[in-house]
């Protein structure tokens, strides 16, 4: 397909690839890690200050899991509503740090306590070891949210990519196991079906910078030898085997993501049971725009639109 990205955003990627670097699947690990970590750094806005900033460890089902606590600008001590933040990074990289900017933003735009979680990683850590540190942080903190000033009742979860997919299987979890009520979910370019080759995969094999070379290499390297089925609801939500009773959901993609189809696959799934969602596929954008908001201007507004969905669905 013919690919016309923001102008700001075609700066960016023709700037990454004048540099010639290789392919992500073949950098080293430690390299691929770092570099994700620096380019979110680098590309995300820099000037957001919050109330507080204080790093966490919540109990987790093999070792602590390092959280950080964002207390938005002009909070104080008031008590605020909350959300859960669990980031992307194809379950193999990806941190606090990457995210930190993000976090940021959302919290000040959206008037919301966000605490963010550092699951576990891929390879170390296969499937579904981070699953199990998503649902265990996520109980901990509905458990937890009145010590740190947090309506339990408006409570928020969401992430990107695969911290979108795991926030899927989070709530469906939730929902299905009598676990914290959820007031809402906020899947951002969301991995909801690993069985389904949709026309948005298919016409972005090459991509931008995801492509189906990148998202195999994430997907082996989570789930590969593991003996875990595809269709197993932990790895792909959509195909939970039930979802009336999840919590109400805003679901956003990008243009020129590969992931594009499956995130407004959900759409149609959790509005078919009968769920609120609204949906949003941002025109000239792609997969990671939520950490190019200090390079592309229309990132920026995308990630203050729905800061505003989330703070308007928790008030």
């Amino acid at each position: 397909m013919a690919i016309n990205l923001d102008p700001e955003l075609q700066a960016v990627t023709d700037a990454a690839k004048a540099l010639g670097r290789p392919h992500g699947a073949d950098v080293p690990l430690a390299a691929l890690r770092a570099g994700y970590v620096a380019g979110s750094q680098m590309q995300g806005v820099t000037d957001v200050t919050c109330d507080k900033i204080q790093d966490l460890e919540i109990p987790g089902p093999a070792s602590a899991i390092p959280a950080r606590l964002y207390v938005p600008a002009g909070t104080g001590d008031a008590k605020t509503p909350g959300m859960i933040f669990i980031h992307g990074g194809g379950f193999m990289i990806g941190n606090l740090d990457s995210h930190d900017s993000v976090c940021r933003q959302l919290a000040n735009h959206g008037g919301s306590r966000v605490i963010a979680i550092d699951y576990r990683l891929a390879p170390e850590h296969k499937f579904p070891a981070a699953v199990d540190d998503a649902i265990a942080a996520a109980k901990w903190i509905c458990e937890n949210a009145e010590n740190y000033n947090i309506n339990p009742e408006r409570i928020a979860i969401g992430g990107d990519s695969a911290g979108g997919n795991l926030s899927a299987v989070v709530s469906n979890h939730f929902s299905q196991n009598n676990g914290p009520k959820l007031a809402f979910q906020l899947l951002i370019y969301p991995a909801t079906n690993r069985t389904v080759e949709t026309d948005s995969l298919q016409e972005l094999k090459q991509g931008v910078t995801l492509d189906e070379r990148m998202l195999n290499y994430f997907h082996d390297t989570y789930f590969g030898e593991t003996g875990a089925n595809p269709s197993d609801p932990r790895i792909s939500p959509a195909l939970a085997p039930d979802h009336q009773n999840v919590p109400p959901a805003h679901i956003i993609t990008a243009e020129y993501d590969p992931l594009r189809d499956e995130g407004q696959a959900y759409y149609e799934i959790l509005k078919a049971a009968g769920i609120k969602v609204t949906y949003h596929c941002y025109p000239g954008l792609m997969h990671n725009f939520i950490q190019q908001t200090g390079v592309v201007t229309s990132a920026r507004r995308a990630v203050k639109e729905i800061a505003d969905i989330m703070k308007s669905a928790l008030a």
